[in-house]
């Protein structure tokens, strides 16, 4: 059994926190009426990655520390290898799925072509397949006793964790401030009615959203870039210590952007503040 260090007992504290905390802030949101919001079903989706992701880092670390025989045998290598990827990708491609809504919002907002419901089905069931379709190469590439990861599957992953979302999110992006910088200057002084004030609440109200998670994106790759890396160039010798300050890292990341999520979400915050309260 590994030596359990203050660093390994603060790993997973770090990821209970995360779980709990992604628990928390799904309650109210699927039992409450008025938190039943496009943004919140996505804000929401964002929960689930988070919880999933450091649900199963936690299940792992336990397993690691106190039933390391468990974690021994090609069947058991390649079935914890796709579920550390599936689960690992959940927060990078909600934060991608979210940006391509909102493109497509913005893209699509005078249209009846595409409705806002199906827009939000589309995106997070496109993100849900990525997340299970993306991992199976990392079950065809055990093929060895000692759970080795080949380094081919180690690049797959870094891409699919960090490049391939990023260049997607940065896409997006650009798109979208382009679209409403454009849109901006389009609009005339003269307000008709209360339609103006609307465009207005609205745009604001996806840049809003826009804002948090490029912040939350910019935290998950800046997490776990370093440990991704690492594990590409498995010759290059590097202290045990090193090594779980990298993964505290991305464990930590997990963990600001879930309080992240409670920055953003105001109504939710009220909603919390006011139960403490009577409470109190």
């Amino acid at each position: 059994m590994p030596d359990i260090t203050v660093l390994s007992i603060f790993q997973v504290t770090i990821l209970v926190l995360a779980s709990l905390l992604s628990i928390i802030y799904l309650i109210p949101i699927i039992l409450i009426r008025r938190f039943h919001t496009i943004n919140n079903v996505f804000t929401a989706n964002l929960s689930i990655a988070a919880f999933c992701c450091s649900t199963y880092w936690l299940i792992y670390f336990v397993l690691y520390l106190f039933y390391t025989n468990v974690l021994s045998g090609n069947t058991i290598c390649a079935i914890l290898g796709y579920f550390e990827m599936m689960c690992t990708l959940q927060m990078p491609l909600a934060i991608v799925a979210t940006s391509i809504h909102r493109l497509l919002s913005i893209t699509y907002s005078k249209r009846s072509t595409l409705s806002t419901k199906r827009r939000a089905i589309m995106c997070i069931s496109g993100h849900w397949l990525a997340c299970i379709v993306l991992p199976l190469p990392r079950i065809a590439s055990f093929n060895n006793p000692y759970c080795d990861t080949q380094k081919w599957i180690s690049v797959y992953t870094f891409v699919m964790y960090v490049v391939v979302p990023s260049i997607i999110s940065l896409v997006n992006n650009i798109l979208i401030f382009q679209h409403v910088r454009s849109s901006s200057n389009r609009i005339q002084t003269v307000e008709i009615g209360g339609s103006q004030n609307q465009r207005h609440k609205i745009s604001r109200r996806d840049l809003h959203l826009l804002r948090h998670m490029i912040i939350m994106f910019v935290i998950f790759v800046g997490g776990w870039t370093p440990v991704s890396i690492c594990s590409i160039f498995v010759h290059v010798e590097l202290t045990s210590t090193i090594m779980l300050v990298f993964t505290l890292l991305a464990e930590s990341s997990l963990l600001i952007d879930m309080l992240d999520l409670y920055l953003y979400n105001y109504e939710l915050r009220k909603y919390f503040n006011k139960k403490m309260r009577i409470c109190c």
